[in-house]
């Protein structure tokens, strides 16, 4: 596991294009915010729509200056804000702590000037799609809409399964962002053999240490990585199976949906954090940067259905006569399903019982439990973790085969016979288990995979948690949420291990803290199959009579 040293590189800032007015604006403590406005190129005023982003305003890697002039081109002014602290805004680099009332005090200056017809709007991904929620906490009157993708209102479950650290996402995100006012490359950069685990950040940055990563790790937030949801704006919450941050969405969209009574709509498609698509095995994927042709397409795919929704909220054009949920099956085809709730009308649980002998790789999911307990054991060696190959966030771009992972002696799997019919998963899924260990404590890893007919096998949904004694402890592991059709001939498999490194942090097997101990042991880990209490997995599924329509 051990990379070449390589120092993560210092990003030079973008260039701001010619058809962006550059503003400082200041906030109410008199720091100076940069800001970019792109403005159509009729008309004298608009409404407006904000984005504020901590990736560079200018930079390619997020398409503001394209997205600026795909919404100006259609009667919208832009604005776009580099967050307080990054690139070319003043202020210290702290993440979270002042979106909410920099939120306030940008769409109040927004508010103020002539251009703006006086409805503001609000877009973006991830970390800017969690500055529309903190801009919708300072309940600034001229905040009409929001259309928050891939993104959460608590973002600590950006951070955390269950108790246990998601390390690969969080160290990356740290490197790349939170150092000082620039962004960092990493490729190459983070040697995940270090050890303690605290110094792999260190080690790419010379020394340097990220802000917040130390903090994220012994589980210390501020209040402001939560923020209250408010129900009272309409909001257009868009989110992917493949998605990190999938759990957090939901979660906000259920609170917004109780908060008030503005509409909160949610759509679901079979993409990863950065909206790439899933994709037939072999198939490759598509660079929307090559063409410009193929970068409008993109554009038009990404954008296309928050313009309605502005259209409506900003404007008050038209009826958004849409359903409340548009979701996608994948691997089904690649039209939306409309329903007016999550899990979809039609869908069920149902529930499969790990059996058999996965140590001689005959472990079985059946729809009845074997009516005599037994237990099944592995051994955690945490020199020899069981690797990740999931990107944290680039998920789909390679998705990986797994199947020669789940033949090594500390990975437990529990397969299907082949399916007679295609099997559609529809809504959450979740294993729930009684577990034992050597330690006091003990991460258990479960992935749900496609199994396709030739033996390679595909992830769909994972899952982590962190148990501790007293032994044996009742477990509960959610895997997420789905819409994944599992196709005539393929069969369904669950996993257990105690780890999948880097993706989430390295369980020592002894006391110490991950983070920090560089003492490790192997640690025995077992799970009771069968019997009263046997280990089960409960999936949302389709009734057959919904998944043709």
């Amino acid at each position: 596991m051990r990379a070449e040293r390589v120092t993560a590189v210092r990003r030079p800032f973008a260039p701001v294009p010619d058809s962006a007015r550059q503003h400082a604006v200041r906030m109410s403590d008199g720091v100076l915010l940069a800001t970019d406005v792109y403005l159509p190129a009729r008309g004298a005023r608009w409404p407006v729509l904000v984005v504020r982003l901590p990736y560079d305003k200018a930079g390619d890697e997020c398409f503001v200056p394209d997205i600026g002039a795909w919404f100006a081109e259609r009667g919208y002014a832009v604005v776009a804000q580099d967050v307080r602290g990054k690139v070319r805004s003043d202020g210290p680099v702290d993440p979270f702590v002042a979106e909410v009332t920099d939120g306030y005090d940008t769409i109040d200056w927004v508010a103020s000037q002539p251009w703006c017809d006086g409805s503001v709007g609000m877009f973006g991904d991830s970390y800017y799609g969690f500055t529309q929620w903190a801009a919708a906490a300072s309940a600034h009157p001229a905040l009409r809409a929001i259309t928050p993708r891939a993104a959460a209102a608590d973002l600590t479950h950006a951070l955390y399964r269950q108790g246990v650290f998601m390390l690969e996402m969080g160290a990356y995100w740290a490197v790349e962002t939170w150092v000082d006012e620039a962004l960092y490359d990493y490729d190459g950069a983070l040697d995940w053999s270090v050890r303690p685990l605290s110094d792999i950040a260190p080690r790419a940055l010379d020394g340097r240490r990220p802000t917040g990563l130390d903090a994220w790790a012994h589980r210390r937030f501020s209040d402001t990585v939560r923020l209250p949801v408010r129900g009272d704006i309409p909001a257009l919450h868009i989110g992917g199976y493949y998605d990190f941050l999938l759990r957090g969405q939901l979660s906000t969209w259920r609170q917004a949906r109780t908060a008030g009574r503005a509409t909160q709509h949610l759509m679901l498609g079979a993409v990863d954090h950065v909206a790439t698509p899933l994709r037939e095995p072999g198939e490759p994927a598509v660079d929307p940067t090559t063409s410009p042709a193929l970068l409008r397409r993109m554009l038009d795919v990404y954008l296309g259905p928050l313009l309605p929704f502005f259209e409506h909220h900003l404007r008050g054009r038209g009826d958004y006569d849409v359903a409340p949920v548009r979701w996608q099956l994948a691997r089904a085809d690649d039209r939306w399903r409309e329903d007016h709730q999550w899990p979809p009308t039609g869908s069920r649980p149902a529930t499969w019982y790990l059996g058999g002998d996965p140590s001689h790789d005959d472990g079985a999911l059946r729809l009845r439990s074997d009516t005599t307990a037994r237990t099944a054991t592995w051994t955690h060696d945490p020199h020899h973790p069981v690797p990740s190959r999931v990107h944290p966030y680039y998920t789909l771009l390679e998705p990986p085969d797994e199947h020669d992972l789940h033949i090594r002696p500390d990975v437990l799997t529990f397969t299907t016979e082949p399916l007679p019919r295609p099997l559609d998963l529809a809504g959450p899924v979740e294993l729930r288990m009684k577990v034992s260990g050597s330690a006091a404590s003990a991460h258990v890893i479960a992935t749900v995979c496609d199994v396709l007919p030739d033996g390679r096998t595909q992830p769909v949904l994972d899952g982590a948690a962190l148990a501790a004694a007293p032994w044996p402890a009742r477990l509960r592991i959610d895997l997420g949420d789905t819409g994944y059709r599992l196709r005539q001939g393929h069969r369904l498999r669950l996993t257990l291990a105690a780890s999948a490194f880097p993706r989430y942090a390295l369980h020592p097997g002894t006391d110490g803290h991950f983070w920090t101990t560089t003492r490790t042991a192997l640690a025995e880990q077992s799970v009771i199959l069968g019997g009263p209490e046997g280990a089960q997995v409960t999936c949302h599924v389709l009734a057959e009579r919904e998944q043709h329509p």
